[in-house]
């Protein structure tokens, strides 16, 4: 089956199939504007226009309300299904609409709308807006194209996915360092206005050794991720750390590299098994070019080689910017869920080979979703959710994502695993930890 690479990147992952596999592909499957009936079996999704004239442009983004197709939320196309005999007529056009999530292509489209920090808001989105971004519909329409090849006699195998879950810690800080200079430019970081005021007179207590260091906690994060990935093989449950190795901007994390102690902590986490990724700065975020450099000295540092990612403030700006990002040597990523609001930011709860919409070609990128952060969930900018209410949004994704045996990618920081953190993140951590343990024996 000929089909334009758009095309062809979209039934790869509804099929959960590689290119090489699709080149065999029967021709049971086809997509376009018209279509030859033939005695086979035959499933043909009828296209809506969306990869033609007016693809790139505002005049290509779908409208709301939108309608349904067998209680699938449905971008493109209308939702008719025919029957002629063998063949299955589908109106509803699950592949622009798949690709529309997929690629990013909303916020390719939508250049000029960006929040303070250059990212594209989750609540801005389609997939808010329509009010089902905590559905992974690009994983329903996967499960409704089998549906509908198994109605005219076209037997599928079943995905080769189980349930998994990917617990992951940005390292943003580690406290201060110890000794009088780092007191010194400490408060002096606060008197200047770089900081809180009474952050830097806090961190320079505990640079004099007056107070312990409760955000240089790695190895109590390590002991309780190990609760639940001490009982599950590596492939069902897995810890991942990223550690910043850069930037100059107000926004960055409070360590470096350089550090003796900082070098010691990387050191510790690749000793206790877990895996290790490169936080690229949020100035990086802002000129992709500098995270080359970041990974060099991360893998420095460490010992090893990068080529994990996830960015800091998930601040992975423009969808554009995958190729220099993936230039850079980062084969793996972790950065595509929102900010502001938790759910399926690519509409799929699974790793992803990621597509670049205005190139029309492979980043050369592997996709891990990001599906829920830990203050996305509190910040009153943001989610706002009380304790109970968090614990709540928390089974519905991880229901969705076990529904679909896919990756339940989460994100707690290490600081607010601390035991100064007066916030409800460590409690509700535990929670949800329970709570996955429960899923996976079920599996």
């Amino acid at each position: 089956m000929k089909m334009d690479q758009r095309v062809e990147y979209v039934v790869g992952i509804l099929l959960d199939m590689s290119c090489e596999e699709l080149i065999n592909l029967p021709s049971w499957l086809t997509y376009g504007s018209q279509m030859e009936v033939g005695d086979k079996p035959h499933v043909h999704i009828m296209a809506s226009g969306f990869f033609g004239t007016f693809y790139g442009t505002k005049g290509s983004l779908p409208d709301l309300p939108l309608r349904e197709v067998e209680g699938t939320p449905l971008l493109f196309g209308t939702p008719i299904v025919e029957k002629r005999g063998n063949l299955l007529m589908i109106h509803a056009d699950i592949i622009a609409s798949a690709y529309f999530l997929l690629t990013r292509y909303e916020e390719w489209i939508r250049c000029d709308v960006r929040d303070e920090h250059g990212r594209f808001p989750g609540k801005e989105s389609l997939p808010f807006r329509a009010g089902f971004l905590h559905r992974p519909i690009v994983n329903e329409y996967a499960e409704l194209l089998r549906k509908w090849a198994n109605e005219v006699g076209i037997d599928l195998p079943a995905p080769k996915r189980h349930f998994s879950i990917l617990l992951t810690h940005d390292v943003d800080y580690l406290g201060p360092e110890i000794g009088l200079m780092p007191a010194v430019r400490n408060i002096a970081s606060g008197l200047l206005g770089r900081r809180p005021f009474r952050q830097g007179i806090s961190d320079a207590i505990v640079s004099c050794g007056l107070r312990r260091n409760a955000c240089d906690n790695l190895d109590e994060v390590i002991r309780l991720d190990q609760q639940l990935t001490g009982l599950f093989s590596l492939g069902r449950c897995r810890s991942l750390y990223f550690f910043m190795a850069g930037g100059k901007s107000l926004y960055e994390g409070g360590y470096c590299l350089r550090s003796v102690r900082i070098r010691d902590r990387l050191h510790e986490v690749l000793a206790s098994g877990v895996g290790m990724g490169l936080h690229a700065s949020y100035e990086a975020g802002v000129n992709p070019d500098k995270v080359g450099i970041e990974r060099e000295a991360l893998q420095e540092a460490s010992g090893v080689p990068i080529e994990k990612n996830r960015h800091h403030f998930l601040a992975w700006r423009e969808p554009e910017d995958g190729l220099e990002i993936a230039k850079a040597g980062i084969r793996w990523d972790s950065t595509l869920g929102y900010a502001d609001v938790a759910g399926f930011r690519l509409g799929v709860c699974r790793p992803v080979s990621l597509f670049d919409p205005v190139q029309r070609c492979l980043i050369g990128i592997e996709e891990h979703p990001l599906i829920i952060m830990d203050c996305t969930l509190d910040r009153t900018n943001y989610m706002n959710l009380g304790e109970d209410a968090a614990f709540k949004y928390v089974r519905v994704l991880a229901d969705a994502t076990f529904r679909y045996q896919g990756e339940f990618v989460c994100l707690w920081h290490n600081t607010v695993l601390s035991s100064i953190d007066t916030s409800y993140h460590k409690r509700l951590y535990s929670r949800m930890l329970d709570y996955l343990a429960g899923l996976l024996q079920t599996t």
